[in-house]
């Protein structure tokens, strides 16, 4: 690991301009990893650029550089290229003819990356790309101000579910006690993030809420939203972040699944569990998703109805 810290921070010295992007649908990992390499190298006087492929969620706008983070291009005169948090380049807009002739870095902790960059900094040990990145800027001696220690926190925070995953591992919490005493507000953070939600949103959730169902004697818990429910509460798909782990929470599951209509009949598959089942396998197998042992997801055409069927045929081991 030590060895592609070495040659990523040799990249870094030697070149001045650089993209940084990460997945569709960005969640605080995708942001805060982001956000993070991209104060570093300002700090470091570098010519940087953020990219991703579809709307930032608003509620990362108390972040100082949220409004930096532009549509993706693909044709910014850059040396380097960074995907973070993504398994997969597709899933970063990055085209592959655009990336060909500059240095691509490829850092992120899915177990199920495709190790699609010239250079892969990939650790599925990591609790959060912020872990990762904390790593590579210790060990390169990058400055780590207070607003970049935000963006690492926020990026681990938000991962672990506020470290209650079992991703967290006491690693995980010296690096949060270290950026805490680089002068991140742990409160701040929280409160931005879990407790300053929109009343609509909350309106949202109560009629998600409303859906939730078991199967397999409680093991297999199933909520939905649609895009009526997105009309009639005047929200998006960004409102529906978190909504998941309502379903994990159900005393006795031990998958919670959230189906989101992000168009007429095509849903976005969002996967939890709670400890020994493995949700990435059914994300990949099932859905051509992928993602995390306890955290994933995928895509996926069809009726409310038989979308519903097709993840209850999916998680029937646990009959």
């Amino acid at each position: 690991m030590n060895e592609l810290f070495q040659k990523i921070g040799d990249i870094v010295n030697k070149n001045s301009k650089f993209l940084i992007v990460a997945h569709k649908n960005p969640d605080g990992d995708a942001i805060g990893s982001s956000l993070a390499f991209y104060s570093v190298l300002k700090e470091m006087g570098k010519v940087v650029y953020v990219e991703n492929p579809t709307d930032v969620p608003s509620l990362y706008k108390f972040l100082d550089d949220y409004d930096k983070i532009e549509p993706i291009s693909n044709n910014k005169d850059v040396d380097v290229v960074i995907a973070v948090d993504t398994a997969e380049i597709d899933r970063c807009g990055i085209d592959k003819n655009y990336a060909k002739d500059k240095v691509f870095i490829n850092i992120d902790h899915h177990k199920t990356n495709t190790m699609f960059a010239k250079i892969n900094l990939i650790d599925s040990n990591a609790a959060a790309v912020g872990c990762i990145l904390w790593d590579l800027f210790v060990y390169n001696k990058f400055p780590i101000s207070k607003k970049t220690a935000l963006y690492l926190y926020v990026s681990i925070m938000t991962d672990t579910g506020s470290f209650r995953y079992a991703s967290t591992s006491p690693k995980t919490m010296r690096i949060a006690a270290d950026l805490i005493e680089k002068g991140v507000n742990p409160w701040f953070a929280a409160y931005n993030i879990y407790e300053s939600r929109k009343l609509k949103t909350l309106k949202l959730l109560g009629l998600v809420l409303n859906t939730l169902e078991t199967y397999y004697d409680g093991k297999l818990a199933i909520e939905y939203v649609t895009q009526d429910m997105f009309k009639k509460t005047d929200t998006y798909i960004e409102n529906t972040e978190g909504f998941v782990n309502f379903a994990r929470s159900v005393r006795g599951a031990e998958v919670g699944v959230l189906l989101r209509e992000d168009e007429p009949n095509y849903f976005k598959i969002s996967m939890r569990s709670k400890d020994k089942v493995d949700v990435s396998k059914a994300a990949a197998l099932v859905f051509g998703g992928g993602g995390h042992k306890n955290a994933a997801g995928g895509q996926i055409k069809g009726t409310l109805g038989e979308v519903r069927e097709k993840i209850i045929e999916a998680f029937s081991f646990l009959a």
